[in-house]
């Protein structure tokens, strides 16, 4: 398994990719997970989402799980948690020390939940992964930077933009928690980092950029 995700990651990042999609699919399967994310993480702790298997919807409470307890709270390389709902969650942080990590200090987070524990066999799949992922982390950090500078987007995720609607409509933190089933706490995390992506300080000027470059319907 770990050498076929090692050569399917080379070929996505030879064809212009990150990697990233292969590598969470591939353990994804491997480890009979429900929801796997790859975030990229910047100096500052803020992270963007750049890959969800089997796809953003499903992966949403992972998602704000990760919100929730924030990238700065997972210092070990790889780190095993468990919340309600969400299930047994492993974390394999990647380069977070501004040193290792190239192009621009991005660190990387894979988070991998499911419902079942870790056992023996899971723990042997991860201990082969990381080496790799790790020899594997200049390139695909290179690869998500080449192709962050030439998209002119703001990397906003599904939940990032659910949470745009609902404050274009007008509702305040506390109504849009209420609506989308989260934590007031996770709402405010999710508004600051649409705030530092849009570049502004404001939830009006926030709407209006959104509604400018086609974020909001």
């Amino acid at each position: 398994m770990v050498l076929d995700m090692l050569a399917d990651t080379i070929v996505s990042i030879n064809n212009g990719d990150s990697g990233d999609a292969t590598v969470i699919e591939h353990l994804g399967k491997a480890l009979n997970c429900t929801a796997a994310i790859s975030v990229y993480v910047d100096s500052s702790n803020q992270f963007e989402l750049v890959s969800a298997y089997p796809d953003e919807f499903e992966a949403g409470e992972l998602i704000d799980y990760l919100v929730d307890i924030g990238p700065g709270s997972i210092k070990e390389h790889v780190t095993i948690d468990h919340a309600k709902h969400v299930g047994h969650i492993v974390f394999i942080n990647i380069a977070p020390d501004d040193n290792l990590a190239p192009d621009g200090g991005y660190g990387r987070i894979i988070a991998i939940a499911r419902q079942d524990p870790y056992d023996d066999e899971a723990a042997t799949i991860l201990e082969r992964a990381c080496r790799p992922l790790m020899a594997l982390w200049p390139q695909t950090a290179r690869a998500y930077a080449q192709k962050r500078s030439s998209h002119a987007d703001y990397a906003i995720t599904g939940r990032e933009k659910e949470v745009l609607q609902l404050l274009a409509r007008g509702l305040l933190a506390t109504s849009i928690a209420t609506r989308l089933n989260l934590s007031p706490r996770t709402v405010h995390k999710h508004l600051g980092n649409i705030y530092r992506k849009l570049g502004v300080h404001d939830r009006l000027v926030a709407v209006s950029i959104a509604r400018n470059s086609g974020l909001l319907d």
